[in-house]
């Protein structure tokens, strides 16, 4: 049997008259237990957070948005897409008009609701080959094929929105907009009406409270585009973490007054403030193990202490002193992998919690009404490793100190 071990293992155990040492053990376990549990816990919230918000972006957003500086749009939209569409990594290609307008709907009871809306103006058969738009209609997903038609237009509200109106399947809303040349002295707007056709729901509530849809053709003939106009080019590409360089390339092939801008960079601002918070949560987090180590070098000291004259006796008959800094070592290395194991066991069982029952969140406040987790298996081995370098660097003074015991002076005056 290994010295170190069976002499660390003996240590670990309280002496018959004083309980100090279990119960400051005990501690040392439950303060490296708390805090690895605690920053897994929030480390795959934060990825979730990540996730979900890329999640959203990507699949309510074009990947790419290819826009123009010309005030009039795109006015050779055909030679346009098949341009962009020769890029070998673009999976698809569609037009889109963005513009605000004012949505108003009419009530049975008191006055009309109004809010300011973002009006898509998207081509059915294009739109889901860059986002899945379909997959978040209701009542019924194959509605986008029914947009087109009618002898009033239709449109597709964001589930908020249509709430927050008291728009109902059937009803008529009208969008206001400014249109033409803007004139303080002479404000001209145009109104339309829309026939409610339908929902979407993303979960986003950004999203949910100011989009709607409505036919390309009709968008083009209430905001006074061209017949082939549009105000924007979405794509899609293969890999949604290459969007930027595909983006790029574009840049290159096409005509200086037009720009592609990838997901990333759009939403550049908002992804590095999550990286930063989750750089801080885990600093933050982190002083809970870091605290939980200085317990282990207490513990450690003091267990030096109480058994100097053991450790002369042991030094006297011939133990090495490497054996004995090994026992302190295994000491600070058992305690960490003890509160490394029940505090990965307690985050674990925290994440499945939360995936499984979930928290509601206000989806006013935030973009989404539940808290999602991402469950990285990374991230339990780094915090793990880390944790246990830790307490093993915790356990290097004691360990140090309780090899460089003189035994003769020890046995001589204790």
């Amino acid at each position: 049997m290994d010295f170190s071990g069976y002499i660390a293992r003996r240590y670990l155990r309280s002496r018959r008259h004083s309980r100090f040492l279990s119960r400051g053990s005990v501690t040392a376990i439950i303060g490296i237990t708390i805090g690895v549990a605690v920053l897994n816990i929030t480390l795959a919230v934060m990825n979730g957070f990540h996730a979900e918000m890329r999640r959203t972006f990507v699949e309510n957003m074009p990947m790419i948005t290819v826009n123009t500086i010309a005030p009039e749009g795109f006015t050779d939209l055909g030679g346009l897409m098949d341009l962009i569409g020769s890029e070998h990594e673009v999976t698809g290609v569609a037009p889109f008009i963005r513009q605000t307008a004012l949505v108003t709907a009419d009530r049975r009871w008191g006055s009309p609701r109004s809010q300011p809306g973002l009006v898509w103006g998207i081509e059915p058969d294009l739109v889901n080959s860059v986002q899945p738009l379909d997959s978040y209609l209701l009542p019924d997903p194959s509605l986008l094929n029914s947009l087109h038609g009618g002898l009033v237009p239709r449109v597709i509200l964001g589930s908020e929105l249509g709430n927050n109106l008291g728009a109902a399947l059937g009803d008529t809303i009208i969008l206001t907009a400014v249109n033409g040349e803007l004139e303080l002295e002479n404000i001209e707007a145009e109104s339309r009406r829309f026939v409610v056709l339908g929902y979407f729901e993303t979960g986003m509530f950004e999203f949910d409270s100011r989009f709607l849809y409505i036919d390309l053709d009709s968008a083009r003939d209430f905001f006074e585009y061209a017949p082939d106009g549009a105000t924007l080019v979405g794509l899609k590409v293969q890999d949604l973490m290459r969007a930027d360089q595909v983006a790029d390339r574009l840049e290159e092939i096409l005509p200086h007054e037009y720009y592609a801008t990838d997901w990333m960079a759009l939403n550049e601002n908002l992804f590095n403030w999550i990286k930063l918070e989750k750089i801080i949560m885990i600093l933050l987090l982190g002083m809970i193990i870091l605290i939980a180590g200085f317990n282990i070098i207490g513990i450690l000291t003091m267990m030096v202490g109480e058994r100097r004259r053991e450790i002369g006796i042991l030094l006297a008959m011939g133990a090495q002193r490497r054996q004995m800094m090994g026992v302190f070592l295994l000491n600070g290395a058992w305690l960490g992998l003890v509160g490394i194991f029940f505090g990965s066991l307690l985050g674990l069982g925290g994440i499945l919690f939360l995936d499984r029952y979930g928290i509601s969140l206000p989806g006013d406040v935030y973009f989404v009404e539940q808290v999602p987790v991402l469950l990285q298996w990374g991230d339990f081995f780094l915090i793990a490793g880390v944790t246990l370098v830790m307490a093993i660097l915790a356990g290097l003074l004691p360990s140090w100190e309780a090899s460089n015991l003189k035994p003769m002076e020890i046995i001589r005056y204790t």
